[in-house]
């Protein structure tokens, strides 16, 4: 809880050790290494067409833990080939199956 701001919550020290924010350019060459538990992506890849679209949703799928969650726009929507590596767990949520890839 935040002193004094009734409603409100900070991360610890520890856990914002642990996030960091960068510009990613989603169809070049992504310099991340290692995989994720949590993918936030919301309203961006709408102004893509269809096919750099599931582009990125394949690059997404490896990269994002079995498990793990990924958060996109209102208008947007999971497509293509990556479908299997996704299932659905709301509007704008998705969660990476054991097997997809």
């Amino acid at each position: 809880p935040v002193s004094g701001r009734p409603g409100y919550s900070q991360a610890s020290e520890t856990l914002r050790r642990l996030v960091v924010f960068n510009e990613l350019n989603l169809i070049g060459k992504w310099p991340m290494k290692g995989t994720f538990d949590v993918i936030f992506c919301r309203n961006v890849v709408i102004y893509f067409d269809d096919a750099t679209q599931e582009k990125i949703w394949s690059r997404f799928a490896p990269i994002l833990n079995p498990g793990g969650s990924m958060y996109i726009g209102h208008s947007e929507r999971v497509s293509g080939p990556s479908t299997g590596a996704f299932k659905t767990c709301g509007l704008t949520t998705y969660q990476r199956t054991e097997g997809g890839a």
